[in-house]
């Protein structure tokens, strides 16, 4: 049996118009047998009222070249899952300095001596807190971890082949789906996916067939110039919304997915009833098209944001609502994901592809989503998905 190709050597590369000592994206190659090569984007994706460390362009080439080239180089190209579970292995060491509070002495009483000389000549005395270095391991970061995914999926496709006809020599590169669908014993997708497209005040509605939701984010800090004193003000866009996807001859295949970024709670001061109210009033100005809410409130810690959401469908499903809640605040990672999937506290879950990590942690977030019956939007590639 004839051996499988191997990666011979890792290129990386800053990519255009990123500055070298900032934040942004990381080209990766994969050189098979010092010869083809596989790209992935090691790249950001910023969205507001999410905490993630930024990918800084210098710092993900020394990572990689440090951690990631000598796991990779000699690597056989036979089998992505087992390549994308190494990367999850792999653990770099990271140093910085942290400021370690002063221990608080005990009162001495005051000398003469520095009575006299305004306390100068105190060898005691300290002019601020000290720096220590420390040094913890942690995993690679998941932008990193998904653009290598990215060129080893690619690698491995571009690898494998199989006969076009059983009695002809001629062979076809095996798809990147294919890779995927055999690994994961998963099928082979029989129709399109659908997506979801972002739009803005006055935009044209000339629609994809394949676009199955428009979404709309509400923009800027303050919740009563977003949404108007008691939602009015988002009601009304919403309200002009419907019209002009009825007078398009749009029936109700169409959703409307406001993403509010927490601002209902802002302007609510968090009261459950009075958000759902506001709820209900959006739900009736979308109407007849389906309405879904992104995360209508934020709070701070994963747990509580859960729980709020869960009490919040609790509320829609006693009113007999069909406004569906989605969330997105607060899933930075594949155990946010689960925690969110098996309380099932949001009819949906925003998944940003760069957070998760490797394309082998995508599939696995979305495979618990789907266990527990909570649709995903996934975003991080050219149009978010719905499925």
């Amino acid at each position: 049996m004839s051996k499988s190709p191997i990666i011979t050597s890792i290129l990386t590369v800053p990519a255009i118009g990123t500055s070298s000592q900032g934040s942004g994206a990381v080209q990766v190659g994969i050189v098979i047998d010092e010869s083809r090569i596989a790209w992935g984007s090691c790249e950001n994706i910023i969205v507001p009222g999410d905490l993630q460390s930024p990918l800084l362009v210098d710092e993900g080439i020394d990572s990689i070249e440090a951690t990631v080239v000598p796991f990779l180089i000699g690597q056989e190209l036979s089998s992505f899952r087992e390549l994308c579970s190494g990367l999850e292995s792999l653990r770099e060491s990271v140093t910085s300095r942290a400021a370690r509070p002063l221990p608080e002495k005990e009162s001495q009483g005051i000398s003469r001596r520095e009575i006299i000389t305004g306390f100068l000549s105190s060898s005691d005395r300290e002019s601020g807190p000290v720096l220590k270095k420390e040094t913890v391991e942690r995993p690679i970061h998941p932008a990193i971890r998904f653009g290598l995914s990215q060129a080893l999926l690619s690698a491995v496709s571009m690898v494998q082949s199989e006969p076009l006809v059983q009695t002809e020599p001629l062979v076809r590169t095996v798809t990147e789906t294919e890779i995927i669908a055999r690994e994961f014993e998963l099928p082979l997708p029989s129709k399109a996916v659908p997506l979801q497209m972002p739009i803005k005040h006055g935009q044209s509605l000339r629609l994809h067939s394949q676009v199955s939701a428009l979404s709309y984010t509400v923009e800027g800090s303050d919740p009563e110039v977003a949404l108007g004193p008691d939602s009015e003000r988002i009601q009304r866009f919403v309200r002009r919304l419907r019209g002009r996807l009825l007078k398009a001859g749009h029936n109700q295949e169409i959703a409307v997915h406001l993403d509010a970024r927490g601002a209902l709670g802002r302007l609510y001061d968090h009261d459950l009833g009075k958000i759902l109210g506001a709820l209900h009033g959006l739900e009736q100005a979308a109407a007849p098209f389906h309405l879904r809410v992104q995360d209508p409130l934020i709070l701070e810690d994963r747990g509580d944001q859960i729980k709020v959401l869960g009490q919040l469908r609790d509320y829609l499903r006693l009113r007999k609502m069909s406004t569906k809640l989605a969330a997105g605040a607060k899933i930075n990672s594949l155990d946010d994901v689960q925690a969110f999937a098996q309380a099932r506290s949001a009819h949906m879950l925003r998944l940003v592809m760069p957070w998760l990590g490797t394309i082998q942690e995508l599939i696995t977030a979305t495979l618990a989503c789907r266990a527990e019956g909570v649709e995903i939007l996934i975003e991080g590639i050219p149009s978010p998905i719905t499925s």
